[in-house]
């Protein structure tokens, strides 16, 4: 559940309007804006054992990878057994 982890994943901004993601202090994984074609942004992780590739995922926008990012990052924690603070989810 994303919400069990909320606060956990940052976003900083870089330069050319990209962005990190961060988990806690650190970056696993960018966001990237793109500038033409159905798809607005892509972004990847680089988080151990969560997909089989580092491949960029396209997405509708900066906010849509933001969003994703943030669930495929809490999906990862909570498949490593990891609970927030003050309790299990």
């Amino acid at each position: 559940m994303m919400e069990a982890h909320h606060g956990v994943v940052t976003f900083e901004a870089l330069a050319l309007g990209r962005e990190a993601v961060l988990l806690g202090k650190v970056r696993v994984g960018e966001i990237i804006p793109l500038d033409a074609g159905r798809y607005q942004a892509c972004f990847r992780l680089t988080l151990p054992d969560a997909s089989a590739s580092i491949a960029w995922w396209p997405v509708a926008d900066i906010a849509d990878a933001r969003r994703l990012a943030a669930i495929k990052i809490s999906d990862w924690l909570n498949a490593a057994g990891l609970v927030p603070t003050g309790g299990v989810s």
